[in-house]
C-alpha cells in the first residue's frame, strides 16, 4: 500500500470520509466513435461515390465493402427441434433428461440441447424466484401478486 492510501484510512481499514476510492465513470461528452461519425458525416457521400468508384475497377477490398453492404451475410437460423416427451414431462428434471435423451439419440443437435437446458435452467430460476416470492409475502401477510407469470408447482404447470 502507498502512503497516501494508508493516511486516508481509519483505525478499522475503512476509507476516511471523503476519501474513498470511486470512479469517475463514463467520460462526458460524445464517445470515440460518434467523434469519428461526427467528422466522416459530412464527407459521406464523396466516401460512398470512391468505394463504388474502386470497386468498379477491380479493387478487391472495395468489392467486398460494397457487395457486404448490398447483400450482409445472413445470420444463421436457429434449427427447429422436436424433443418427444418434452411437452407432456410433469417436472423440470423428466424435461430436462427428454432434452438429453434428444441429443443421445441423435434427434436434436448437442448445440440445440445445450440452448434448451439453459432455457430450463432460466425458467426454472424464475419458478424458485416466484416461489419465495409467495412464501415471503406469506409470511409478511400480504396476498401474493396476480402476474401473468406461469406457475409451475411439483404437479406441473398450474
Amino acid at each position: 500500500m502507498t502512503e497516501s492510501t494508508e493516511i486516508n484510512r481509519n483505525q478499522d481499514g475503512r476509507f476516511v470520509t471523503g476519501h474513498a476510492v470511486k470512479s469517475t465513470g463514463r467520460p462526458k461528452g460524445p464517445s470515440a466513435a460518434e467523434q469519428v461519425r461526427a467528422l466522416i458525416e459530412p464527407h459521406k457521400a464523396a466516401i460512398i461515390a470512391k468505394a463504388v468508384e474502386l470497386a468498379k475497377m477491380g479493387d478487391p477490398a472495395s468489392i467486398k465493402l460494397c457487395l457486404e453492404r448490398l447483400a450482409p451475410i445472413p445470420r444463421p437460423e436457429d434449427e427447429k427441434v422436436v424433443v418427444p416427451g418434452l411437452a407432456d414431462a410433469p417436472t423440470l428434471q423428466a424435461k430436462a433428461t427428454a432434452i438429453l435423451a434428444a441429443v443421445a439419440a441423435g434427434q436434436i443437435s448437442a448445440t440445440a440441447g445445450d440452448k434448451l437446458l439453459r432455457m430450463l435452467d432460466t425458467y426454472s430460476k424464475a419458478v424458485v424466484l416466484d416461489e419465495h416470492e409467495r412464501r415471503l409475502q406469506a409470511i409478511e401477510g400480504k396476498r401474493p401478486k396476480q402476474v401473468g407469470l406461469l406457475r409451475y408447482d411439483t404437479e406441473g404447470l398450474v
